[in-house]
């Protein structure tokens, strides 16, 4: 981790990798878990293969609309999948990116260690992800895909 370009997160999820990696993966349970309400994920895309799409469009109450293109980069099974929006699918790229979410499961006392490692080109990025409420956001996805993932 790199403390000027970086924002990292854990959780210790009371489910199997197998079982975090479906909710990851697996565009009907993503939306589920992946956006903090008010706001929703209407629709999502992943190909977890490198160079495939991995797309969300988040919706908010008042009718916002926030379409998010990205590409995977490293999709390993139940361990690790690492996906931009410096790419869309097919390694194309972005015309304003971002960020790079560097997501990791590992097993641990029966269970499933998540750590999501958010990765910036500068330190501006990353002060403007955190000041957007980078840890009251993915820390709230992050409970989210938990309470799914150990319901499941």
């Amino acid at each position: 981790m790199t403390p000027d370009l970086d924002l990292q997160l854990s959780r210790q999820i009371k489910a199997s990798p197998a079982t975090v990696w479906t909710c990851l993966t697996t565009p009907e349970l993503l939306c589920q878990w992946f956006v903090p309400a008010p706001w929703r994920c209407a629709e999502a895309v992943i190909e977890p293969q490198p160079g495939g799409r991995f797309y969300s469009l988040f919706k908010g109450p008042d009718g916002e609309e926030m379409p998010n293109e990205g590409a995977i980069l490293l999709a390993e099974p139940e361990q690790r999948l690492v996906f931009t929006d410096f790419f869309r699918a097919g390694f194309v790229p972005n015309e304003t990116p971002f960020m790079l979410a560097d997501i990791t499961l590992a097993p641990r006392d029966g269970s499933t260690h998540y750590t999501a490692l958010v990765r910036h080109r500068t330190p501006e990025d990353r002060a403007r992800h955190e000041e957007m409420g980078f840890h009251e956001g993915w820390g709230t996805a992050a409970d989210q895909l938990a309470t799914l993932a150990e319901g499941l």
